[in-house]
């Protein structure tokens, strides 16, 4: 383990933040999106204004209307073409842009002007037209437009009106009366009308930025809070106090950049308490060093300041503050002091979504580190007791005594490419010590019998399985349950002639690495019932097995660690004054892809296959 602490802490993390949720949607950006759905909405609005002009035309054909057709006709097809082209452009040729609403307000106005001098006080409503439809933008700048080209379309209209006077009932005759009667009231009508809709464009601009922020703020917490959850789901089953403390120093980094987006990425120290001492780590959780005690207090340096906690205080709770220019976290357990992050970082004082997640973060990771130190507690008492174990099992035996050793080293070397995690892995080295435990209840004239042993004593032999299951029994903890299963499977073959006749991938995966282990050692290793066998016929025999006794991704693991199992099997040897033990100073390393076996191998006599009729052959696994 302590091996895989180091390469943790020296391992440098290429960290990536991760927030499923991303709204920031600016002003800017809401506007560009609704100016092109506020496109469409014109395009529509146009489209059926120049069908209403057309069923206008109509009625004014069949003699509902009594308006002069010639004058009628023109100015109604001419309205409708021009009504047309807005929804042309938005919605066949899909044009967006700054110019696209200001054109089709100013077409708006042509038609506008052009009806009104044909058609005079019989369409005087629909110089409000290009108002209203400018308000949808949600865009003071278009509704001003609207207004000063308005005013000066009514002047021009009008005079207009009066200059061709088509409609013989209209009572503006004169430019004078045309203005004085007609234009100027019109223009203060609509100048009043014009201040109600710059009201309302105002007060909905204004609720259009609140609604926004409110909506960035909502994700931006929601971010920050899916984060944290992350985070805490990730940091579950951490066993080990300077893992768990370089891991908070990045994450709460990470949290920090995805919440505020400083310019330079956060700098900071977390600490954690370890046995009696506290432990810190800097914000790229690189080891950093032990805190001063000062008795009843803690002392530590960062970014040029000092810092003293208290170790213990009475009710204490755990909670976040930010001052001047830092953001203090306090981790508390029942009054004592657990754990603590110190980084260098302005937050607004109004910054009420940071402040929640920090309320959060903290709560959750003072779960986290309570969590930790009592998953600690219960795997070092596991870890114990499978020592424990193992050392009974190894004094049991003379011969088999470093076997137990071996095995759980070799679990740890193969154990990499099975192990989701470095706790995973720990948890299988540790387990593997345990595959033998049921020779506790052999008989001790069986397990070290000189010559072969019958078929019942093999039998006897074979219930080391079931025994060393029910030694273990329903012992709790992660290193108990997976020495169970490995325990019981050990002795399983990939085709099903194993003890228990159970096969493939229904043999628990972890106790087919360990059967390649076990048989690894056994045939490297002399015996009361046999010599040693050479380095290069283990190898052979154990990859020739792959896809009938062992499981073929188990054999590719085994491949690529042939070399480390071999000093590994030096370094814990049965007895250190017997040479024939020390396999790989002198051993000839050969995988079969790169040599050869020589013709002299070839011309020696096959050696026994590792299970045969158990009344014939004392099993090569001890």
């Amino acid at each position: 383990m302590n091996n895989n602490k180091d390469t943790l802490k020296k391992k440098k993390k290429k960290r990536k933040v991760h927030g499923s949720l991303n709204i920031n949607l600016s002003k800017s950006e809401f506007m560009n999106n609704n100016e092109a759905r506020s496109n469409k909405l014109f395009g529509k609005i146009c489209l059926f204004a120049g069908f209403l002009v057309l069923f206008c035309l109509i009625l004014n054909e069949v003699g509902v209307f009594r308006i002069a057709p010639v004058i009628m006709r023109i100015s109604c097809i001419a309205s409708a073409i021009l009504f047309f082209i807005p929804f042309v452009i938005s919605y066949v040729f899909k044009r967006t842009g700054e110019w696209v609403k200001y054109f089709m307000i100013t077409d708006i106005l042509i038609i506008v002007i052009m009806l009104y001098s044909v058609l005079s006080y019989h369409v005087m409503m629909m110089w409000l037209f290009p108002l209203v439809a400018s308000i949808i933008y949600f865009d003071k700048k278009l509704v001003h437009f609207a207004i000063f080209t308005t005013i000066p379309a009514i002047v021009l209209g009008h005079f207009l009106s009066c200059k061709f006077l088509l409609l013989g009932d209209d009572p503006l005759r004169t430019v004078q009366a045309a203005m004085l009667y007609g234009a100027l009231p019109r223009v203060i009508l609509f100048l009043a009308i014009a201040f109600v809709a710059c009201q309302v464009t105002r007060k909905a601009s204004k609720m259009l930025s609140n609604v926004i922020e409110n909506s960035n703020e909502i994700g931006r917490m929601t971010s920050g809070i899916q984060l944290v959850m992350s985070q805490t789901q990730q940091l579950l089953g951490t066993r080990d106090m300077h893992v768990l403390a370089s891991r908070l120093a990045t994450n709460f980094s990470d949290l920090l950049v995805l919440m505020l987006k400083p310019e330079t990425p956060p700098v900071g120290t977390v600490g954690v308490i370890d046995g009696d001492h506290y432990y810190t780590v800097d914000s790229d959780g690189n080891p950093n060093n032990i805190c001063r005690d000062l008795g009843d207090e803690i002392g530590f340096e960062f970014n040029n300041a000092r810092f003293k906690l208290s170790k213990h205080v009475e009710n204490a709770t755990s909670y976040s503050e930010e001052r001047e220019g830092f953001v203090n976290i306090r981790f508390y357990d029942n009054g004592r002091l657990t754990g603590f992050a110190v980084f260098r970082q302005d937050v607004e004082s109004d910054d009420y979504s940071m402040k929640e997640v920090l309320n959060i973060y903290t709560y959750s990771t003072t779960s986290i580190i309570n969590n930790t130190m009592l998953t600690f507690d219960m795997f070092r008492t596991q870890e114990q007791l499978a020592y424990s174990l193992a050392v009974v099992s190894e004094n049991s035996s003379q011969e088999t005594g470093q076997h137990i050793r071996r095995v759980s080293e070799y679990a740890k070397v193969m154990g990499k490419y099975i192990c989701t995690s470095e706790e995973q892995l720990e948890t299988f080295s540790i387990a593997a010590m345990l595959h033998d435990i049921g020779k506790l209840m052999i008989p001790k004239e069986i397990i070290e019998k000189p010559g072969r042993l019958t078929a019942e004593e093999f039998g006897i032999m074979k219930k080391h399985v079931i025994y060393g299951r029910d030694i273990i029994g329903n012992a709790p903890g992660e290193v108990m349950e997976m020495a169970r299963r490995i325990i019981l499977h050990h002795h399983e073959r990939w085709d099903g002639t194993g003890y228990l006749g159970v096969s493939g991938e229904d043999i628990d995966k972890f106790a087919r690495y360990v059967s390649v282990c076990d048989v690894f050692d056994a045939l490297l290793s002399r015996r009361s019932y046999k010599a040693a066998w050479p380095a290069q016929k283990v190898y052979e025999e154990i990859t020739s097995q792959s896809g009938r006794q062992f499981d073929p991704s188990a054999v590719e693991a085994f491949k690529k660690c042939y070399v480390e199992m071999l000093k590994i099997r030096d370094q814990f040897p049965d007895d250190e004054n017997d040479e024939e033990n020390l396999v790989s100073a002198n051993a000839q390393i050969v995988t079969g892809e790169t040599n050869k076996a020589t013709e002299e191998d070839h011309k020696r006599k096959s050696l026994p296959k590792i299970n045969v009729d158990p009344a014939i052959v004392t099993p090569i696994s001890i």
